[in-house]
């Protein structure tokens, strides 16, 4: 298990005003607070959500160059953490920039003077240096053997309008840079292309749009792919299905994908990593929490209601995308849209946006989804969830630049923060800058972790019987001479 942080940024950017106050001001003073976290726990890695900073109040801190901490300061906080069913942590401030290390009086306070008292959580005590560029080091104190033991986190994200990264790179050295890479490195820089390779990024849904995505993370370096599907390739999935060919009918889409990536892939060190079920199970589920950006390329309610939950909740950003084809009677075109939103914290959800109702996720759950009259009396006998390969490669195209703006772009770029979409008749490009609803119920989930249970999580998939079962049906297919048995 590997452990993290990660901070909303209107919480990152007011322990910034508090922390280097003094230090913007031309003084060599550091500084120091408490704050509020709670877990996310993903199937191998462990984050610590920090949700609530606890500021000194009068005489419970001392400022002499460095910082230190009265023992009702310790007791308030403790007890806040206590009251919520949070965990502690403890920030301060270095007056240098970048990762930071710890000097024998941090690591003095953190674990003997922290460190016991925090053990009334239930929860490690996390602890936070600020540096003067607004990086982040984090390291986890965990009882282990009768003492704390200090271990490292890899890096620490900041989610809002853009996604922030401090790395540590003992832990995750940056990639060397590589000519197979050159064109893709010289277009942003060597910095960002870092920041870009090391992400975990999960594809959810390996359909026409999620597998072109994949192929595009895959060609600009990213070095960790998480994909999840349950699905088989079919034979009307062959005019949008990148990869698929008449042979691969009946192979889990997860499958041609993974094999596929491994031979694009231009980072040195590549893995794919996949999950046959659908996102509801809890082991897919669970991988989902291990990425730091999630593409949602599914289109039914309740996969994309728990994955609106994982960018609120759990605050991992998730870029979805969605097309709408209407066919006229005549079975000729008559309009076609495709949209991309970025849901996450500080940013419009997707139930606000409108992609889904929960009167959806009801209908998806009891059954009437797949009900072909009642389909047939919404829809009026014409044809549903059309699609063609050109759509689905620029939606594709559409998503992965909203990726690479919210982690490439500066702070003086534009980040929208509502909808980008695209009307191919009349050829309009339209883009929405708006928030969630004021009492909205996923954006009030925001850090809560694992404090917030989705309902409607189901047992792990049988991964390895799905998987069995869809070769031999792929190898008997073949025997009998392409006929599906």
């Amino acid at each position: 298990m590997t452990f993290e942080a990660a901070f909303v940024e209107s919480t990152h950017d007011a322990a910034c005003r508090h922390l280097l106050a003094h230090l913007r001001s031309g003084r060599r003073q550091e500084d120091l607070c408490f704050a509020l976290w709670r877990p996310s726990t993903g199937a191998s890695r462990t984050t610590a959500l920090i949700s609530e900073l606890v500021l000194p109040e009068e005489g419970e801190r001392t400022l002499h160059g460095g910082a230190s901490f009265q023992p009702n300061f310790l007791s308030r906080a403790l007890r806040l953490a206590c009251d919520q069913n949070a965990g502690l942590a403890f920030l301060h401030s270095h007056p240098v920039p970048g990762w930071q290390g710890m000097s024998s009086a941090d690591v003095k306070a953190e674990r003997d003077r922290i460190g016991g008292p925090a053990r009334a959580t239930g929860l490690p005590l996390v602890g936070l240096t600020l540096g003067t560029d607004e990086s982040w080091s984090a390291r986890f104190w965990n009882w282990e053997g009768g003492e704390l033991e200090r271990t490292w986190c890899p890096k620490v994200r900041v989610i809002g309008r853009r996604l922030r990264l401090t790395w540590n790179d003992e832990l995750v050295p940056p990639p060397r840079r590589r000519a197979v890479l050159r064109r893709t490195t010289d277009t942003w820089g060597c910095a960002r292309q870092s920041d870009l390779a090391r992400l975990r990024i999960g594809v959810v849904g390996l359909g026409s749009v999620g597998c072109l995505v994949a192929e595009t993370l895959a060609r600009i370096g990213v070095e960790n792919i998480v994909l999840v599907d349950a699905d088989q390739v079919k034979r009307h999935n062959l005019d949008r299905l990148l990869y698929a060919g008449e042979d691969d009918i009946g192979r889990l889409k997860v499958e041609l994908a993974a094999e596929n990536l491994r031979r694009s892939a231009t980072a040195a060190n590549f893995t794919v990593e996949s999950h046959v079920g659908w996102l509801q199970q809890s082991d897919c589920y669970r991988a989902a929490l291990d990425c730091d950006v999630l593409f949602s390329c599914v289109d039914r309610p309740l996969p994309k209601d728990l994955v609106n939950h994982i960018a609120y909740a759990h605050c991992v950003p998730v870029v979805f995308g969605g097309v709408f084809v209407d066919t006229k009677r005549d079975s000729t075109l008559g309009q076609a849209t495709w949209s991309v939103v970025r849901a996450g914290p500080e940013r419009r959800c997707l139930r606000c946006d409108g992609q889904y109702t929960t009167s959806d996720v009801a209908m998806e759950r009891d059954g009437s989804l797949d009900d072909p009259n009642y389909i047939a009396r919404l829809t009026g006998g014409r044809p549903t969830n059309q699609n063609v390969f050109p759509f689905s490669a620029n939606l594709a195209s559409l998503m992965t630049l909203e990726m690479i703006r919210m982690v490439v772009g500066d702070t003086w770029w534009p980040q929208n923060a509502g909808k980008l979409d695209y009307s191919f008749v009349p050829n309009v490009l339209r883009t929405e800058d708006s928030r969630c609803r004021e009492y909205c119920e996923v954006a009030n989930r925001t850090a809560l972790g694992d404090h917030i249970a989705y309902p409607f999580l189901e047992a792990a998939a049988p991964s390895a019987n799905l998987g069995r079962m869809a070769r031999l049906r792929s190898w008997l297919r073949k025997l009998v001479g392409g006929r599906a048995p």
